[in-house]
């Protein structure tokens, strides 16, 4: 096993993980813990996907990416011990990127910089 799948597997099933805490457990007392967990669940399903292709399409590739920008604000914004899980989203956005030249990497610092400006702008 690369390191990259082992980063995947491991974001995969933190994302799962705090979704399924999210959606269960802090739900019923706030509508805001709802979108988390949508959020969770969008970011594992691209975490999954691109850990069981052979080979990822490029689009999934920079969505992954940014969803992991996008973790990474909610794990440090949740309220919760999530936040030492935030290492996580940059972990799978390494792992997701494309180093093959220099313009591939950029643009995965720009998907990873868009999920997190974006999600840091929504959440409080």
């Amino acid at each position: 096993m690369s390191w990259r799948r082992l980063g995947l597997a491991i974001a995969w099933i933190v994302a799962a993980g705090w979704g399924i805490l999210y959606l269960v457990a802090f739900a019923p007392s706030s509508a805001a813990y709802v979108g988390y967990a949508i959020a969770h669940f969008g970011a594992g399903y691209a975490f999954g996907s691109a850990l069981m292709a052979k080979q990822m399409t490029p689009p999934l590739a920079m969505l992954g990416t940014a969803l992991a920008g996008g973790l990474t604000v909610l794990a440090l914004h949740a309220g919760t011990v999530e936040w030492v899980f935030a290492p996580v989203g940059p972990i799978a956005a390494v792992a997701l990127s494309d180093t093959s030249n220099r313009r591939n990497m950029i643009s995965s610092v720009i998907a990873f910089a868009v999920g997190f400006v974006l999600l840091a702008w929504l959440v409080p």
